[in-house]
């Protein structure tokens, strides 16, 4: 669980857009691999006041305090919070809270937290249902949760889980919270001596639809990360199961418009020609440029 340096600078993308303040929880205790010298070079850069530093807390992890790495409560303070608290499923890396994610959260955590982070927590949980209703629960009217570097295409075996970006937009659409971002990114991990120095990440903004493409093999070998910010609005839920908006995209225009019945002859070329036809045209797409959104951010 971490937190690299793509997600320091989205995380202050989001600060420069709505300031935090108030109290943080992490679900995980977050490794950061980022500086106190390069979060400042950042901030500057991206138009963002961290609050005052005090002495530099480093890392909890002896290989990345070594490196000059932040803690997580350091990033945090400095990115504007007043407090910041973890949780996880045991005391291991000093957690403030002992929680089981699989089960609803104790009642005095709930409606305690201005912002819920994770990044690398959730896809280790099995019952995700409950996962939702904790974070909708640990929040409190207002607040937002970040979903720091959720693990998306190619990372099978990482966790129980990997998230499609409809997923969290139809989640959270479906039970009236307000999303603030949505945003995806390719990567190559690279660790060099304890510490993750991925090459720059090309942030692109998800819309439902715009991976449609891409959705059989697309990425090929690459990896794929999601940045998602959603706010509990008033009135806003977690028991509501949502209807993939792909769905909505496709099968309701098909009732509407049926297909009009193949001709004696194109049943007859069908298997002999039209196949081979079609699996020539997928190996070409796979060597042509891949439809992407555009690039919104190098980080």
């Amino acid at each position: 669980m971490g937190i690299p340096r793509g997600t320091v600078r989205l995380l202050l993308d989001e600060a420069r857009a709505r300031p935090f303040r108030g109290r943080l929880l992490e679900l995980g205790k977050m490794a950061v691999y980022a500086t106190a010298g390069e979060l400042e070079h950042w901030a500057g850069a991206q138009g963002v006041a961290l609050a005052p530093a005090g002495a530099v807390e480093l890392s909890h992890q002896p290989e990345l305090a070594r490196l000059g790495c932040l803690s997580d409560r350091d990033l945090f303070r400095r990115l504007g919070f007043a407090e910041v608290e973890s949780c996880d499923i045991s005391d291991w890396e000093g957690a403030d809270h002992v929680v089981d994610l699989n089960l609803p959260v104790p009642a005095t955590l709930a409606g305690r937290f201005d912002a819920v982070f994770e990044a690398g927590t959730i896809q280790h949980v099995f019952d995700q249902p409950q996962v939702f209703r904790n974070l909708h629960a640990l929040l409190r009217e207002g607040g937002r949760v970040i979903h720091g570097m959720a693990p998306s295409s190619n990372h099978v075996d990482h966790g129980f889980w990997m998230y499609s970006p409809t997923l969290f937009h139809d989640f959270y659409a479906t039970n009236g919270w307000r999303i603030d971002a949505a945003l995806f990114f390719e990567h190559r991990p690279f660790w060099h001596r304890g510490r993750y120095q991925s090459a720059p990440w090309k942030i692109r903004r998800y819309q439902p639809g715009c991976l449609d493409t891409l959705a059989y093999g697309g990425f090929r070998s690459r990896q794929v990360g999601l940045f998602f910010v959603a706010t509990k609005l008033p009135g806003a839920t977690a028991d509501r199961a949502p209807q993939q908006s792909w769905f909505a995209r496709h099968l309701e225009p098909a009732r509407t418009a049926p297909q009009p019945p193949l001709s004696p002859l194109a049943r007859a070329l069908d298997p002999w020609l039209l196949l081979p036809l079609k699996g020539l045209k997928k190996r070409l797409e796979r060597l042509l440029p891949r439809r992407l959104p555009p690039v919104v951010a190098r980080y």
